[in-house]
């Protein structure tokens, strides 16, 4: 973009809308979290799997990802005044990436997959977590919402699965990996760009 980057925005409040448009659809018993399982403090296996109907009537789910939002946001408007990003910027500048949020053991946690927790390994490529979402016609609405947000900054996704490894252990992909990078001697919040 113009700017030369992009951000990725965890927002909660489209997740949830993505997943009320499936309900007004007649999809709210499709499964998510299809074949998954979770693991209690003994490391015992349970279900993960849930419909889209009951996510959206899991009180936890949406108290959190209610005040995740709030959260996020008011940090973005921090971000936003400090890069001195204009709300008109934000369209070509800001890819807004929806999942929702639960407690677990007193802090805000991704309940789906927390795909803004990914790699960069390539100008060209994401590495992000399976979102294990709905399947509506053949395909995941949360893989397709953040691939079409991607195309045109021209960053292919690359789906990693990550779920027994890391998602049900409170991680995702950015944490059980070690990238090396080169520090840029250029700091680019102050190119002005």
């Amino acid at each position: 973009n113009p700017r030369g980057w992009v951000i990725l925005m965890n927002d909660a409040s489209l997740a949830k809308k993505m997943l009320e448009e499936q309900v007004a659809k007649g999809n709210g018993s499709v499964k998510v979290f299809e074949g998954k399982n979770w693991v209690d403090d003994n490391y015992k296996e349970y279900s993960a799997e849930t419909t889209i109907s009951e996510i959206l009537a899991n009180t936890d789910v949406m108290s959190e990802s209610s005040k995740a939002a709030a959260k996020v946001d008011a940090q973005f408007q921090i971000l936003k005044k400090e890069i001195g990003i204009a709300d008109a910027d934000i369209e070509s500048n800001v890819v807004r990436v929806p999942f929702l949020h639960w407690t677990s053991y007193g802090y805000s946690l991704a309940y789906q997959p927390g795909t803004v927790n990914d790699l960069y390994p390539a100008d060209d490529h994401l590495s992000v977590p399976d979102p294990h979402g709905p399947i509506i016609d053949g395909k995941d609405i949360f893989k397709v919402q953040l691939e079409d947000a991607l195309k045109p900054h021209g960053i292919t996704v690359d789906w990693v699965e990550n779920w027994d490894l890391l998602h049900r252990l409170e991680g995702e992909v950015h944490c059980g990996s070690n990238s090396m990078r080169q520090v840029p001697t250029v700091k680019w919040w102050e190119t002005g760009r």
